[in-house]
């Protein structure tokens, strides 16, 4: 069942930190005191919100397949590579549905070898199993997300969806990309992705919809036709890509799978000892181990009887890291790690450390009751984990800095599975609503700019774990609609490009839903900063020709892998 929360939306100075061990039973002074900055900036936020431009950034756009010229765009940097810049999203939700229902509409910028030639822009569906059989049967599926936090019309949406498809849920591909081995693949939460080829010519073709990956994606589920997760990892040494994917009607309730380059499947990891099904957005690899959350966004079907929705929150269930051995046997058992519940959608990396630790940063919220997370936003804060593969234990829990809202936490991927310097995350200007155009989510964000985070110590510089390296801040009245996207630079192994883009909302006279779907009345601008140097701003920048509205993951494809 496609039981996706708002990933998107619902969700310097030196930080305060948690004391090295971790408390299950009380809150420690410094607890109480991160607690309560972190209480204050989102009070900050929650006064400061804007909801006319939130609304706006949500209007829906049309498909613009054929790839428009950018003939005026200024130089960019010699060592900016050629590739494709890709947006993925939610977008054409009924109102009676919620916004993550939407359709995966995949916005493009091509941009060619030559620096004299013009770059292109294109926006495409993708051509899911879903999109096919609603034109074939003439009718709509109804979306699973309108409903919360209830669950009754959830059941009678999937019911429903079950006579007229024969499947409970929509194939939506609308979440995140992911590439091996030249394949590009259109994922989304519990569901089997659609492989996608973007052309040089800045065209967007689905070549695949629904596909197993050659047998790894078991086809049990009727109602999603397989689980596979949005999200994973590849590991720069070996090239493998590795996910951890959740289902819910039957043990075990995850499992680990292991491709080869190209999405070949190598091996599949089953997760026996999960007491119950959760919700596992994201995982995290390090040289020997995969990393699985079991951290208590609980699913469970059965709630829908109750008219409450699948996914709650539920601390009592406990929180864990798992620590899955990479080139795992029959022999080898999963180590498991207790720690505070809460919640992590999304990761930066995780590394081992020479004394027999394993490191892992990533966002981490603590929801306020069992149905918040589905109905209101709930912050997010840069964490640090220590597991001790000695003790067993998990030896230090820190908040890195609870000074700054984030999302998105990404670092330059060529060092994934190593110690890393720096993450970068996108920074929450403010919080709020409601929302008009979908039932659901509730209330959510706005993005004003890209955050640097320090992830290691300085002694001579005096950087602390946490500390702010740099921000890049959007100008005056555009709003972050994409993640923070790594970009290496050419020839150099060590630095990238960090690039992001902004949609500008007119702060009077908004533009009503109808000009804004319509008449192409909102700016949005891609701006490229050196990740070296955020403060010193974009080194280059250019206007598109449609606007992008909100979406949730990005990406850069190398010239190479395009077709």
């Amino acid at each position: 069942m496609k039981l996706v929360v708002a990933l998107f939306f619902f969700q310097s100075s030196t930080a305060l930190a948690f004391p090295g061990t971790v408390a299950k039973t009380c809150t420690s002074a410094f607890e109480k005191d991160v607690l309560k900055l972190q209480k204050e900036k989102e009070r900050e936020a929650r006064n400061a919100h804007n909801n006319d431009a939130f609304n706006a950034l949500f209007v829906s756009v049309p498909e613009r397949k054929t790839p428009f010229l950018m003939n005026h765009i200024s130089k960019r940097p010699n060592d900016f590579p050629p590739g494709a810049l890709l947006r993925l999203g939610p977008n054409g939700a009924s109102i009676d549905d919620g916004f993550l229902d939407g359709d995966g509409l995949l916005h493009c910028i091509t941009i060619p070898p030559d620096p004299d030639a013009p770059l292109t822009y294109s926006s495409t569906y993708i051509e899911t199993v879903g999109r096919k059989l609603e034109e074939e049967k003439g009718t709509k599926f109804i979306g699973s997300l309108g409903a919360a936090p209830n669950g009754l019309p959830l059941l009678g949406s999937v019911i429903q969806n079950m006579i007229n498809f024969q499947i409970g849920t929509k194939d939506t591909c609308n979440t995140a990309l992911a590439e091996s081995g030249g394949r590009l693949l259109s994922l989304m939460e519990q569901t089997p992705p659609s492989e996608i080829e973007i052309l040089k010519d800045g065209r967007i073709r689905t070549i695949a919809s629904k596909t197993n990956l050659g047998g790894a994606i078991p086809v049990s589920d009727p109602v999603t036709g397989g689980e596979f997760s949005a999200h994973g990892r590849t590991c720069p040494k070996s090239g493998e890509r590795i996910h951890v994917s959740y289902g819910s009607s039957k043990k075990p309730y995850a499992r680990v799978d292991i491709f080869d380059k190209g999405w070949k499947l190598k091996q599949t990891i089953p997760v026996n000892d999960l007491c119950a099904p959760v919700m596992i957005h994201d995982c995290a690899i390090t040289e020997n181990y995969t990393l699985v959350l079991d951290f208590p966004l609980t699913v469970r079907p059965l709630r829908m009887l109750q008219n409450k929705f699948p996914v709650e929150y539920e601390p009592t269930n406990g929180a864990r890291i798992g620590l899955v051995p990479r080139n795992k046997d029959s022999h080898q058992e999963v180590k498991w790690f207790d720690c505070k519940p809460g919640v992590i959608l999304h990761t930066a990396n995780a590394y081992e450390t020479d004394d027999d630790k394993v490191i892992l940063h990533a966002l981490r919220s603590e929801p306020s009751g069992e149905a918040s997370y589905i109905t209101s936003y709930t912050t997010s804060f840069l964490y640090e984990w220590i597991l001790d593969l000695k003790s067993g234990n998990v030896i230090s829990e820190k908040c890195l800095n609870p000074e700054e809202l984030v999302e998105f936490p990404i670092i330059d991927e060529r060092f994934a599975t190593s110690k890393v310097k720096e993450c970068y995350a996108v920074g929450v200007q403010s919080i709020g609503g409601p929302l008009r155009l979908y039932k659901t989510p509730g209330e959510g964000i706005l993005i004003d700019r890209v955050v640097k985070f320090a992830l290691t110590e300085d002694t001579h510089e005096g950087v602390q774990r946490g500390d702010v390296l740099g921000r890049f801040k959007l100008p005056p009245g555009f709003y972050g609609v994409t993640e923070p996207t790594i970009v290496p630079k050419m020839g150099n192994e060590n630095e990238c490009y960090v690039v992001v883009a902004g949609t500008q909302v007119p702060e009077t006279e908004v533009p009503s839903d109808e000009d804004i779907a319509n008449n192409n009345c909102l700016l949005s601008r891609i701006f490229v900063v050196d990740g070296e140097n955020l403060d010193a701003g974009a080194v280059w920048e250019f206007d598109l020709p449609y606007h992008l509205p909100y979406g949730l993951h990005s990406g850069f494809l190398d010239w190479e892998h395009m077709k």
